[in-house]
């Protein structure tokens, strides 16, 4: 295997499916649902509760560290590397028994290594306007500029620190003239992704190899380790970390700070229902599926309860008020823009809507479930995907012939197999025949390249499950990454980075940057450690 930086995958019309899920998290059969996370007799208005009573004093044992960073996944691997790097004294603690990161793709901005294998230059003004954008016009702008400032040169230096010496897998994607006609599209994409998995969605392999280098820098890592309180000094200064280990209460000092990345808030029940409506956060708890896409090493403890957030709230920082959240389809032909059909047998939305952004419509169907039905024609129509998937590879990858679908001889049949009213499948396939057959989509505007008529039996109907995965939001911060109070005032040894900082994405997750959440949680996961260590 060429493990070189040359080892570039041009992705076009037929494109690998390296880039997973928009580089996010892996793609499983089934949702698991994680455990709930609430506090016994909790309510979404008292989510936050209190601190525990537990002193550095009431501990068994203290650590002398310098930076302290809590969560040993992707941010939190970058912000031990960030603070090594700048030569502090690193101890990562993580609540499992080894870390965990969905999504095979990071996105960088202008790497040396991305403009050697053919990426052009991305000119980062219009970048972070489109960011801005993409986002409702709700991200930080300071948080998009750091992304658009350093990822890139932070990934020249993983190269040449990380990826070369120790063998790690990766390619550099490109996105170039994917789609014939931009103007015609919903989402909109760019060239940031690199991959670092050849056949999984699922960052296992770099997860032990960074962990690995790490290590050999001098990083020390405390496995089973569970942070539960933030100390502080007399002035409010972030001084160490209170965690259980083994059962015993350990106190974690740390003279330069703390860095928190410990992740998602979905599995927390009072705290999805006082940060979104109440009807999308039931749907999300009955089918959050984080646990899902965490490979094979163990999970000895729900990872989205939302300690994290709390723990930094109880020192003094502030939430974001409107959060956003990440979902996708797992099954079926999913980013192929096939007539999609609610359980009521009728259709509700433009097919080409990215799967990572659509959740919040399966949320609002009749039935609230977790599914809905594409159907399919027999025909020699060439369906293009949405995001310039190549279909023989895509059944492979999705494993296809494994998912729930039906065939048959009639409109009516089918609708019997898969249990929808037959007069409103009936209906909705005649209406979307006339739509295709005059070449325009005037119910949802889906671009006339995909209009293709279920005129051709047998007819068949594949089930695409939505799962949810993660929230997205978290405590405000500063373009260095250190934790902000209700005066906007940073707190003095308090950092964050990943999927506990708020105000990076609207009110979901967006399709410009390939691999953006994990790209975002690499980049801020440095800058936080590189700023606690120069601290």
């Amino acid at each position: 295997m060429d493990l070189s930086r040359r080892n570039f995958l041009q992705m076009g019309a037929a494109g690998a499916l390296a880039a997973g899920a928009m580089g996010l998290a892996g793609c499983a059969s089934q949702p698991q649902k994680s455990e709930s996370g609430k506090a016994e007799g909790s309510t979404s208005e008292d989510w936050l509760g209190e601190a525990p009573a537990t002193k550095p004093e009431d501990c068994k044992e203290t650590v002398d560290c310098e930076v302290v960073v809590v969560g040993a996944a992707l941010a939190g691997s970058m912000a031990a590397y960030g603070a090594v790097k700048n030569g502090a004294k690193v101890t990562v603690l993580e609540r499992n028994a080894s870390a965990h990161i969905g999504g095979m793709t990071i996105s960088f901005l202008n790497s040396q290594a991305q403009l050697d294998a053919g990426i052009p230059k991305h000119d980062k003004v219009h970048v972070a306007n489109q960011m801005f954008t993409t986002t409702q016009y709700r991200s930080d702008m300071k948080l998009n500029a750091v992304w658009c400032n350093r990822s890139g040169k932070i990934f020249d230096d993983m190269v040449k620190d990380f990826l070369e010496p120790y063998n790690q897998y990766y390619k550099i994607l490109s996105l170039e003239g994917i789609f014939p006609d931009p103007t015609q599209e919903i989402n909109s994409y760019i060239s940031t992704g690199v991959a670092f998995s050849e056949d999984t969605d699922i960052l296992t392999d770099f997860t032990h190899n960074i962990h690995t280098f790490l290590e050999d820098q001098g990083v020390e890592f405390s496995y089973n380790t569970r942070a539960e309180k933030l100390v502080q000094d007399d002035k409010g200064a972030v001084v160490g970390v209170i965690a259980t280990k083994d059962g015993e209460s350990v106190y974690y000092k740390a003279s330069k700070g703390v860095v928190m990345c410990t992740g998602s808030f979905g599995a927390n029940e009072a705290m999805m229902k006082h940060f979104f409506p109440e009807q999308f956060a039931t749907w999300a708890l009955e089918n959050n599926a984080y646990n899902a896409y965490m490979g094979d090493d163990p999970v000895t403890e729900v990872m989205d309860d939302g300690l994290g957030h709390k723990m930094m709230c109880w020192a003094g920082g502030e939430m974001e008020g409107v959060c956003g959240y990440l979902s996708w389809q797992n099954t079926a032909w999913r980013s192929f823009p096939y007539l999609l059909v609610d359980t009521k047998g009728q259709r509700f939305m433009n097919e080409c809507t990215s799967l990572l952004t659509s959740g919040h419509f399966i949320a609002d169907l009749p039935g609230h479930g977790n599914y809905i039905w594409q159907i399919i024609p027999t025909n020699d129509f060439e369906m293009p995907s949405s995001f310039g998937y190549n279909k023989e590879e895509a059944a492979k990858v999705f494993n296809i012939e494994t998912n729930e679908h039906y065939e048959a001889d009639t409109i009516e049949e089918l609708a019997e197999k898969i249990n929808v009213p037959a007069e409103n499948l009936v209906a909705t396939i005649k209406r979307y025949n006339e739509l295709c057959e005059a070449g325009e989509d005037t119910d949802y505007m889906k671009a006339k390249r995909y209009l293709d008529p279920i005129d051709d039996a047998p007819y068949q109907a594949w089930k695409m499950i939505y799962p949810f995965y993660c929230t997205l939001s978290g405590v405000r911060c500063d373009e260095n990454l250190q934790v902000l109070d209700d005066n906007f005032d940073p707190i003095p040894g308090l950092y964050a980075a990943g999927n506990t900082v708020g105000y990076r994405f609207g009110s979901n997750y967006e399709t410009l940057l390939h691999g953006g959440s994990n790209g975002l949680a690499a980049t801020h996961g440095f800058v936080a450690g590189e700023s606690a260590a120069k601290a």
